[in-house]
């Protein structure tokens, strides 16, 4: 089996020697090419590394202000802050391994790293459909009766 993540994204072959030797790849045999240039990786890790220093910064800002500030601490503003910390969550432990990642022109984590990648992907996104639900629902309940239930 193919890991291009052993020794600075050699590529090298696990398996089919004797107790799984491993090697360069047997002869005749094509290693994959990077997905990207160079160049775009380093360009995706500038936009990954903004896009994740902006939301953990603004997701942070949102909760100490929450915090801070008595007359915010309303339902309302509770669903609100539910989104602003799965969105600091997701800022924190999914936009990470794909920085890293392009930092070194690949994916650079094994099996468990890309289960978790996916899982708290999925997570923590579910946890803002969630939350988004509740407020269309108490928003459509304002309206419809004029009283607000949240």
């Amino acid at each position: 089996m193919y890991s291009g993540n052993r020794s600075g994204g050699q590529g090298y072959w696990d398996g089919g020697g004797a107790a799984g030797a491993e090697g360069p790849a047997p002869a005749g045999t094509l290693s994959p090419a990077p997905l990207f240039s160079p160049g775009t990786y380093e360009r995706l890790a500038l936009l990954l590394g903004s896009i994740g220093l902006l939301g953990v910064g603004s997701n942070l800002l949102v909760l100490v202000l929450y915090y801070k500030f008595q007359r915010l601490r309303t339902p309302t503003h509770l669903l609100l802050v539910n989104i602003s910390l799965s969105d600091l969550l997701v800022s924190l432990f999914g936009v990470t391994f794909t920085f890293v990642s392009c930092l070194r022109n690949g994916w650079v984590w094994d099996t468990v790293g890309c289960v978790w990648d996916g899982f708290s992907g999925s997570l923590f996104d579910g946890f803002q459909r969630t939350t988004i639900s509740g407020e269309i629902t108490n928003g459509s309940a304002n309206t419809i009766s004029g009283e607000q239930i949240l």
